[in-house]
C-alpha cells in the first residue's frame, strides 16, 4: 500500500526537486528523499504535516529569504542625478550547525510518532547525509466492543526515514539590479524579472507535465545621502547613506497526485485492511505548490573612497520570511473503520483535503551587519562584502557597470 503511493507521488518528487534546484540551493548530494515522502505525512493528519515540515524546512527557508534582501549597495554615495549602472552579483547564506537537528517533542503533535533512530534529533535539511532519522508511524484507536473501554490503539504502516538529511550548508541568490540617480543624493533601485514559465527550460527537453509552473521576482530599494543634511558634519571626509529595500521572490509549480490502485494490507497480526473508500472531491485536477521568499531591509552604510578603493561598512534591521503551500485537493488517510460483521476486516477511510499544507517560516527583525570593498575601475566596479543577520553569516560579490 504504501510503496504504491509512494510510487504514485514521482511527479511531485520531480517536481520537487527541480524546484529545490531552481531557488539555488547547492545540493551535494544526487538523492533527494528527504523531500520525495513529502506529501505522505499528510496522512497523519495536516496539522503534523505543517508542524513538522515546518521545521524540517526551516533552515532553508530562513537562509534563503534572507539572501534575497542582500547586495542592495555597495558604497554609501549615490549616483548623481540621472546617472545610471546595471549590477549583476550572487549572495551566499552559510547555514548555522544548531539549524542541522530539530527535537519533535518542541512540536506537540498528536498523530504522527518517531520509532527509532534518535527521536530527539530528527535531522533538517541541513542535516548530515549521515545523520540517524527515526522512522514514522500514525497512531490512532478503533472503536472495538471487545477492547477494555471499547477502543483498540493501533500504529499504520511505518512512513519510513521521511526526513533524511541532506547536507545543505548554504544557500544562495542570483540577482540582477539597475540603479538610478535622482535628486538630492538620492539612488533608487530596481530588481526585477519578466515570469519565467517552467515548462519552457530545457527548450522541450523536460516534459511539460513533469516541469509545469512560473517564478516571479522583483524587489525595490532607496538610498539617501544624509549628512548633506547636518551642516557641521557634512564636510567630513566620508559617506553616511540611510538604506531600504524590500525583495520577493516566488515559484508555483504544478503537480498531480491521486490515490493509487488498493493494495490490502496488514496493521497488526491478524488484522487486514481489505478496502478503501474515498471522501470528499476527487477532482486533483488543479493541485500547485507554492513557494514565496521575502525579506526586507532598513539600515545605514558608511564608506570612504581611498583611490580606487572603496571600503564601506553597514548596520541595519532585517525581516524575512519564507511560504511553502501545497494547492488544491489531495486525498490522504483519515483513518480505518472495522467491518460491522467482522472487526479484523478494516477498511481504509481517505479524506480529500483541500490546500493541506501552509507554512510560514518567519524571521523577525534581526540585527545585520557588514563590512565590504569596492573596486572601480572607470566605468567597471567590483565589489564584495561579509556580512552578519542574527546567527547566519553570508558573503555577497558583484560587478557593476556604470554610465
Amino acid at each position: 500500500m504504501i510503496s504504491n503511493y509512494y510510487r504514485n507521488t514521482r511527479t511531485f518528487r520531480l517536481s520537487f526537486i527541480l524546484l529545490i534546484g531552481l531557488l539555488g540551493i547547492l545540493m551535494q548530494s544526487t538523492r533527494a528523499k528527504a523531500q520525495d515522502d513529502a506529501l505522505a505525512i499528510l496522512a497523519g493528519g495536516t496539522e503534523d504535516a505543517n508542524k513538522l515540515l515546518g521545521a524540517y524546512i526551516s533552515p532553508m527557508g530562513q537562509s534563503f529569504s534572507m539572501a534575497l534582501g542582500q547586495n542592495w549597495f555597495n558604497t554609501a554615495n549615490a549616483l548623481k542625478t540621472l546617472r545610471v549602472n546595471v549590477q549583476v552579483g550572487v549572495t551566499l547564506i552559510q547555514i548555522p550547525d544548531q539549524h542541522k537537528f530539530f527535537d519533535p517533542a518542541t512540536l506537540q503533535l498528536t498523530t504522527l510518532k518517531a520509532v527509532g533512530g534518535n527521536p530527539n534529533a530528527v535531522p533538517t535539511i541541513a542535516g548530515d547525509r549521515s545523520a540517524m532519522s527515526p522512522q514514522w508511524v500514525i497512531t490512532g484507536s478503533l472503536q472495538d466492543s471487545t477492547s477494555p473501554g471499547g477502543t483498540r490503539p493501533f500504529e499504520y504502516p511505518a512512513l519510513g526515514e521521511i526526513f533524511q538529511g541532506l547536507g545543505l550548508s548554504m544557500t544562495f541568490t542570483p540577482y540582477i539590479q539597475a540603479n538610478i540617480g535622482l535628486m538630492k543624493n538620492t539612488e533608487l533601485s530596481i530588481r526585477y524579472a519578466p515570469t519565467l514559465d517552467l515548462s519552457t527550460l530545457g527548450n522541450g527537453i523536460i516534459p511539460e507535465n513533469i516541469l509545469s509552473g512560473k517564478i516571479n521576482f522583483w524587489g525595490v530599494g532607496a538610498k539617501h545621502e544624509l549628512l548633506q543634511w547636518i551642516p557641521v558634519v557634512k564636510v567630513l571626509p566620508f559617506s553616511l547613506s540611510l538604506y531600504a529595500n524590500h525583495s520577493r521572490m516566488s515559484y508555483e509549480l504544478d503537480t498531480r497526485i491521486e490515490p493509487s490502485a488498493f493494495t490490502a494490507y496488514n496493521v497488526a497480526p491478524g488484522v487486514q485492511v481489505t478496502n478503501r473508500t474515498i471522501r470528499g472531491s476527487q477532482d486533483f485536477s488543479k493541485q500547485q505548490l507554492f513557494m514565496e521568499g521575502r525579506a526586507t531591509g532598513l539600515g545605514i552604510v558608511l564608506s570612504k573612497k581611498i583611490l580606487a578603493f572603496t571600503p564601506y561598512a553597514s548596520i541595519g534591521l532585517q525581516s524575512s520570511s519564507f511560504t511553502l503551500a501545497v494547492k488544491g485537493n489531495y486525498a490522504v488517510r483519515s483513518g480505518l473503520i472495522p467491518s460491522p460483521n467482522n472487526p479484523a476486516n478494516l477498511t481504509e477511510e481517505w479524506t480529500s483535503i483541500n490546500n493541506p499544507l501552509d507554512i510560514q517560516i518567519d524571521s523577525e527583525q534581526q540585527l545585520r551587519m557588514g563590512l565590504g570593498l569596492r573596486f572601480k575601475l572607470v566605468l567597471l566596479a567590483l565589489h564584495a562584502e561579509t556580512f552578519t543577520i542574527g546567527h547566519f553569516k553570508g558573503y555577497s560579490a558583484g560587478i557593476s557597470l556604470g554610465f
